[in-house]
C-alpha cells in the first residue's frame, strides 16, 4: 500500500484502485448531491476495468439484517461484448464511453478483462456522497463509516441479456460478499479443543474440559474461515501482527454468550454451516438470554455481534413530556408532502405522539423524508398459528441414559411475556417503555394468543442434541419462537428517495403529515419500525431506498380478547 495512502478501504489486493479512491473526486450528480460513484470489476490475477456511470444501467444492493453481509445485483452495457475484448485506445476514445481500462503499455494497447467464472471475478463498490454545511473536514471523516456504500463482492452468476431489435446487449452479475463465498467454499479442520488454554495433552481431557464460549467459536471460526485457504484470501491479516488482526476482524460490540460448547466441524460442513449451527446455540450474555444477530459492517469489515434486546434498547429515549432518537434511530418518514407546513412543534398539536418530536438521532430530511404511499403488510395468520407456539425440546441425557423435555422456557404464553418484556415495554428498571404510546404505563403488545395455544393444544416438538446446557436449548425453541414474532410481526414498506445513511439494523419512524381521522388501524401503523432490509438502488441517474421494517408494538389499546 502505498505510503500516502492514510485510509484503507477494504478493497485490498489492488492498490492502483485504493490510492485512486483517496484522492478522487465527485464524478456524478445524483438528485443535486454530488457523489464518489467508482465501480469496478476485478478478477483474482490483478486484472481490473472500471465501469463508467454511463455504463451501468442498474445497480441494486440489499442489506438484510438477518443476513451477515449484503449482497446484490448490477447490469451495465457491454455491446460488442467489448468488455472482455482488447482494444486500441484511439478507437476506444472514439466509440466507447463505458470502461476505463489498465494500459498494457505507454503505447496503444490497453489490457483485456477477461471472466474467470470460477467466484474470483469480483465488483469494488464505492459510492460516498459528498457532505456540506459541517464545520470542518474532521467532522466530514466521522461521518464517513455511516454515509459510505464500500463493498467487495464475489461474482456469483454471469448472464448475457439482449434487446429485441436492438443491437444493445446488457450483462448482468448477482453478487455476494467475498468473504461470505470464502466461508461457504471452506470445509475447514476445526475443533474447539485447539483453542484450550490449557497444558494438559488434549488428548487427555473429556468433552467439558474442550469447551470454549459460544461467541469466541463465532470469532475462531470467522477468523479461520478468513485466514485459511488459497493465496490472496489471507489479505485481510498480510503484514499485521496478532494483536492488530484481532482489532482488524471484530467491532467492540461483541456478545461472548452465556454458555460453552465443545464444537469440531463435521466433514461435510462449509465455515457456513458451522456459523449457523453454533449461532443457533448461541445465547446472549444477559437476561432473558435471547437471540444475537452477526453482521459484518459495511465500511470497516468488522464483524459484531449483538443481542437483540440491545438493538431494541437504543431505538428512542423519552422523558415525560418530550421524545427523541435512540443511538440507533434514523429518521422520522411523514406521509403526505412538505406543502403540508409540517414541523415537529405543530405535529404536537394537530397529530397523536406516535414518534419521536425533537431532531436529535431523528431527521426529517426534505423530500427524501416524505412519502405519499406506503404498502402494510399484516402478519400473516398461519405464521402466528405454526410459529409462535409451544414447542417442546426433547433432549437425550447420555449420562443418565434418559430423555428429557423443555418445555417451562419454551412455553408459548412465557415466550410472548419475555417478547413484551424485551421488545415492547423493556426492562422493569425502564422509568418509560421502549416506544411511545398513548399510555406510557401500559405500552401494548401486538401479538395474541387464542385458546389452542395458550393451552398447549397447538404446539410442536423440536430435538436438541445438546444434553447439558438448557440455555443453548432456547435456540431452538423460545428464541426461535421470539425471532418469528419480531421477524414475521406487521411490516411497512416504502419506497424513498435515496439516502445511504439507511442500513438495516437501524430504527425508522413513521408518521403522519397532518391530522387526518384516525383510529386503531392508525396505531398499528404509526409508530417506530425495526429496519430489517434496506436496498439501495442506483437506476441511471436516480437513487432509490426500499424499506421495510417491522413493528412490535401497538400504540393504544386494541381491546382484543386473548384465548377465545
Amino acid at each position: 500500500m502505498r505510503s500516502n495512502f492514510q485510509h484503507k478501504p477494504k478493497l485490498t489486493g489492488f492498490p492502483d484502485i485504493d490510492e485512486y479512491l483517496f484522492s478522487a473526486s465527485t464524478n456524478y450528480r445524483i438528485d443535486n448531491i454530488n457523489y464518489k460513484y467508482y465501480i469496478y470489476l476485478a478478477n483474482a490475477d490483478g486484472n481490473y476495468v472500471s465501469l463508467t456511470t454511463d455504463a451501468i444501467e442498474l445497480l441494486n444492493i440489499s442489506d438484510n439484517v438477518l443476513d451477515y453481509t449484503a449482497f446484490g445485483s448490477i447490469v451495465f452495457r457491454n455491446d460488442d461484448d467489448a468488455i472482455e475484448r482488447t482494444n486500441i485506445v484511439n478507437t476506444l476514445e472514439k466509440k466507447e464511453n463505458y470502461f476505463a481500462r489498465q494500459r498494457k503499455n505507454s503505447q496503444t494497447l490497453i489490457s483485456e478483462f477477461f471472466f474467470r467464472n470460477d467466484c474470483r471475478d469480483y465488483l469494488l463498490v464505492y459510492i460516498q456522497p459528498e457532505i456540506k454545511n459541517l464545520t470542518n473536514d474532521e467532522e466530514i471523516k466521522k461521518l464517513h463509516p455511516f454515509t459510505t456504500l464500500q463493498y467487495k463482492f464475489t461474482v456469483l452468476t454471469n448472464e448475457d441479456m439482449t434487446v429485441e431489435d436492438s443491437d444493445i446487449k446488457y450483462k448482468k452479475l448477482t453478487l455476494v460478499d467475498n468473504v461470505l463465498e470464502l466461508f461457504r467454499e471452506k470445509n475447514i479442520d476445526f475443533s474447539t479443543a485447539n483453542f484450550i488454554q490449557d497444558t494438559t495433552e488434549v488428548a487427555d481431557l473429556d468433552d467439558s474440559e474442550r469447551q470454549i464460549k459460544t461467541g469466541s467459536v463465532i470469532k475462531e471460526l470467522i477468523r479461520s474461515g478468513i485466514r485459511e485457504g488459497s493465496m490472496g484470501e489471507d489479505a485481510y491479516v498480510k503484514s499485521e501482527s496478532v494483536d492488530k488482526v484481532e482489532d482488524s476482524f471484530f467491532s467492540k460490540d461483541w456478545d461472548e454468550g452465556t454458555t460453552s460448547i465443545f464444537y469440531a466441524s463435521p466433514g461435510e460442513y462449509n465455515v457456513l454451516d458451522d456459523l449457523d449451527y453454533i449461532l443457533e446455540r448461541h445465547t446472549s450474555s444477559q437476561k432473558p438470554f435471547d437471540r444475537c444477530l452477526l453482521r459484518k459492517d459495511r465500511f470497516t469489515d468488522k464483524w459484531s455481534l449483538i443481542s437483540l434486546q440491545n438493538y431494541f434498547n437504543n431505538a428512542i429515549s423519552q422523558d415525560e413530556s418530550q421524545s427523541w432518537g435512540g443511538l440507533l434511530h434514523l429518521e422520522t418518514v411523514l406521509l403526505g408532502t412538505q406543502s403540508s407546513n409540517y414541523s415537529n412543534a405543530d405535529a404536537q398539536v394537530e397529530l397523536k405522539s406516535r414518534t419521536p418530536t425533537i431532531p436529535v438521532n431523528n431527521e426529517t430530511l426534505g423530500d427524501y423524508s416524505f412519502v405519499d404511499k406506503f404498502k402494510f403488510h399484516n402478519m400473516n395468520g398461519l405464521d402466528n398459528q405454526k410459529d409462535i407456539v409451544t414447542t417442546a425440546v426433547h433432549s437425550y441425557q447420555l449420562n443418565d441414559k434418559t430423555f428429557q423435555i423443555d418445555l417451562t422456557n419454551n412455553n408459548a404464553s412465557k415466550a410472548l411475556q419475555v417478547y413484551y418484556e424485551t421488545y415492547v415495554k423493556g426492562a422493569d428498571s425502564n422509568q418509560y417503555p421502549l416506544f411511545l404510546a398513548n399510555n406510557k404505563d401500559q405500552i401494548n403488545s401486538n401479538i395474541f394468543l387464542n385458546a389452542m395455544r395458550a393451552n398447549n393444544i397447538n404446539y410442536k416438538n423440536v430435538f436438541s442434541i445438546n444434553d447439558k446446557e438448557p440455555d443453548q436449548r432456547l435456540g431452538v425453541g423460545r428464541n426461535a419462537i421470539l425471532t418469528c414474532a419480531i421477524f414475521k410481526n406487521n411490516a411497512l414498506e416504502l419506497d424513498l428517495k435515496g439516502i445511504t445513511t439507511r442500513a438495516a439494523g437501524r430504527f425508522l419512524s413513521f408518521n403522519r403529515a397532518k391530522s387526518l381521522p384516525e383510529g386503531k388501524f392508525d396505531d398499528k401503523v404509526f409508530g417506530t419500525y425495526f429496519l430489517v432490509n434496506v436496498e439501495h438502488v442506483f437506476n441511471k441517474g436516480s437513487y432509490a431506498n426500499k424499506v421495510i421494517g417491522v413493528k412490535t408494538y401497538l400504540y393504544g389499546d386494541p381491546f382484543v380478547k386473548e384465548a377465545l
